[in-house]
This record gives C-alpha cells, sequence and structure tokens, in this order.
C-alpha cells in the first residue's frame, strides 16, 4: 500500500518541473496542510502547552546572531574558502562537526578561530549527522541565535547584495524556522579539479523552474528535533520561505503539484557537483546522513548537473573574500 501511495503521490527522480495541472497543485497544498497539523498535534503533545509558551517568549528577533551549522569529512581543499566566505557576508559564527577528518580541516579552522568564533567538535562515527544537529540544539537552546545548517559545498547568498541581518530582522517573532532554497551549480564541463576558489570555477546554475530542495535557518529554543539532515526541523512557531509566505511543512521536491521557491531575497548556491573528480571523491566519503545507503551516484550528477544560467555576481564576492583575506593577514602581522 505504502508503495502504490508513494508511486501515486510522488513524481520521478529526473522530474525537477512542474506542470500546469491544478488539481495536482491543490492535492500539494493539502498534503501540506494535513501534515502540517500533524506536526502541530505531535508538538503540543511532546512538549505540552507550558513548554511550548516558554519557548514562544524567547522568539524575539533584536541581538540575534546568525551562526552556521555543519558536519564535514576531509574538506580542507574547501573549508577555507567557504569560511572566507561567509565571513564577509556577515555570518557571526560556526558549529563545526568534524566527522573523523584526517586531512588539513583543524588547523583551517583553528588560523580562522583567532578572527571569528568557531565551536569544534571532533564527532567519532557513521551516519551521525542527525545527531551532530541534535546535539548543537541542544546546546545552543538558550543562546540567541539563528542557526543556518549547511555543509561545505553550500553557500548562503544574499539576492542582489542584500544586508543579512536587515532581512532576518524583518521577520516577525513568532518565525521559527525559514526554509531558504537551494540554487544548483553544475560541473561547468571539468573532468578534473580546479585549482582556485569554487565560486570562480563553478559560474553556471540552474534556471528559476528547476525545482529545488531547501535548507533550513531555525531558532534552536523552538525546536524539537532534528530532522531530514538539516533540510527541516520539527519546530514549534511560524515556517516561512525566504519571502515570509507561510509554510505548513517542508515543500517535497518530488510531490506532486510541487513549484519551484521564490528566491527574492535568499538563496543558497549548491555546489553539488563540482567537477566529476569531485564527485567521486564524494561518493567515496558516504552519506553523513546515512552511511549505509549512500545515495550518491552518477545518475543524481546527470540530475544536478545544471549549467543554464551565468551567475554575474560572482566577482563582487571573489573581491570581498580578497579583502578578508588581506586584513587577516595584516591582523596576524601586526601580533608577530
Amino acid at each position: 500500500m505504502k508503495k502504490k501511495l508513494k508511486k501515486v503521490l510522488f513524481k520521478k527522480n529526473t522530474d525537477r518541473y512542474s506542470d500546469n495541472s491544478k488539481i495536482k497543485r491543490l492535492i500539494n497544498k493539502l498534503l501540506s496542510f494535513c501534515m502540517g497539523i500533524i506536526l502541530a498535534i505531535q508538538n503540543y503533545v511532546v512538549w505540552g502547552p507550558k513548554k511550548i509558551h516558554q519557548a514562544k517568549k524567547l522568539g524575539k528577533n533584536k541581538d540575534r546572531k546568525l551562526y552556521i551549522l555543519s558536519i564535514m569529512k576531509n574538506e580542507d581543499k574547501y573549508l577555507d574558502e567557504w569560511l572566507y566566505y561567509h565571513r564577509s557576508i556577515g555570518v557571526d559564527g560556526f558549529i563545526i562537526y568534524d566527522n573523523e577528518s584526517n586531512d588539513n580541516s583543524q588547523s583551517i579552522i583553528e588560523k580562522h578561530s583567532k578572527c571569528v568564533d568557531i565551536d569544534y567538535t571532533y564527532f567519532t562515527g557513521k551516519s551521525r549527522q542527525t545527531a551532530a544537529y541534535q546535539d548543537a540544539i541542544e546546546r545552543y537552546r538558550k543562546k540567541n541565535v539563528w542557526i543556518l545548517t549547511i555543509d561545505i559545498d553550500e553557500f548562503l547568498r544574499p539576492v542582489n547584495k542584500l544586508d543579512i541581518k536587515k532581512w532576518l530582522l524583518s521577520f516577525s517573532p513568532n518565525v521559527s524556522q525559514i526554509l531558504i532554497p537551494w540554487t544548483i551549480y553544475g560541473s561547468a564541463g571539468h573532468e578534473k579539479r580546479q585549482v582556485g576558489l569554487v565560486i570562480n570555477n563553478y559560474p553556471y546554475h540552474s534556471n528559476i523552474n528547476f525545482i529545488t530542495e531547501y535548507k533550513s535557518i531555525v531558532k534552536p529554543e523552538s525546536v524539537r528535533l532534528s530532522f531530514m539532515g538539516g533540510h527541516f526541523y520539527k519546530s514549534i512557531g511560524r515556517i516561512v520561505n525566504e519571502s515570509g509566505k507561510k509554510l505548513w511543512y517542508y515543500p517535497y521536491v518530488l510531490l506532486i503539484g510541487s513549484r519551484p521557491s521564490s528566491r527574492n531575497f535568499m538563496t543558497i548556491n549548491h555546489y553539488y557537483c563540482k567537477s566529476i573528480q569531485d564527485f567521486n571523491d564524494k561518493i567515496g566519503r558516504g552519506d553523513a546522513f546515512n552511511y549505509e545507503n549512500n545515495l550518491r551516484d552518477f545518475t543524481e550528477f546527470e540530475i544536478q548537473d545544471r549549467n543554464e544560467v551565468m551567475d554575474h555576481e560572482t566577482q563582487f564576492y571573489l573581491q570581498k573574500i580578497f579583502l578578508l583575506r588581506q586584513l587577516d593577514e595584516s591582523k596576524n602581522n601586526e601580533k608577530v
């Protein structure tokens, strides 16, 4: 029965574009509403009205910092750029779980820790992504922060160079979770790993009609449970998209009637593929969410290798990274 329902309600994995069916769209909205009601009931049963009320009281937006949460393994080729980029756009700190790296990642983190707050944890074991995220939520539950959960191949991108802090302040205090859509960046035809920065080497991405997944920014005091590998958290309070539109539940990409998300203010540039050599390495590292059932293969590469549109803001962010590096170097020289 479950397989039959899945076949009826979900599209094939290769189908990432919407159709014009009003009936399917209506079914999509109805299912999302039902899942949202179920989530609200679960939250009430598990937490109870008192704990929910206490969490909502803490939900102020003023002076709330933005931290990025990530779990990684052997990402030293790209970690330095990723940290510089997010520091340059105004991220206040990082919560990093190191899943048994044996490369140069720790020394890169030590370098950046001199300039920005980095909460580093060496985290052993397989399929530890959910456990790491839940641990971070519990440790930061009483801190006045937003937590954005992304991987090292994902870059938060303000649309039209928007100020991130002003954008976050624009949301109502009862908003507990903001879902930000990916923009998928392709291989740009590269078979071999490229020298230099990711954002410079892979400038082409999907068009606006390509339906993508989302990543979540949450207030940790409102999160009941880490869920879906950072794409979505079971939280109390209002869930919205990057434009502030209410969402009842996570907008599943392959659910019938799905539509592309708005990207009016914020998106997450996901460099899913990079070169074929990089993608092979990604397969070899395994999936931090489910190591035993690694879902990465070259069928997925073909789906995600999108190169339809060129990113014309790349140079702006390359300059910001360059200037921040210079600033760090000058500070370090002064200390010497």
